[in-house]
């Protein structure tokens, strides 16, 4: 029988540490207007328009990335926290 009991206990988000590194995303997968599946290797900084391209149904232009092949991450593409916090806006 399962327990009826719940932790009421509120979490302080304050406390929970905030990662010190992040990366963009390098990978897209979309299927375009023929119903093909494509994954496209995004290098970094290119995620906006890669997104922007998908939403407007620019197939053509997808089409120009890379396809994904796992390429991974350098360790020239991690971003501190502080990194990121500096370049907001600045798009």
């Amino acid at each position: 029988m399962a327990s009826k009991n719940t932790n009421t206990v509120p979490i302080d988000l304050s406390k929970i540490p905030r990662p010190t590194r992040s990366v963009e995303p390098n990978c897209m997968a979309y299927t375009d207007d023929k119903g093909v599946q494509h994954r496209i290797y995004m290098p970094q900084g290119t995620a906006k328009r890669a997104g922007q391209l998908l939403m407007s149904k620019q197939w053509d232009e997808l089409a120009k990335f890379e396809p994904y092949t796992n390429q991974g991450y350098k360790e020239s593409d991690y971003k501190t926290i502080e990194n990121v916090e500096g370049s907001e806006g600045t798009e």
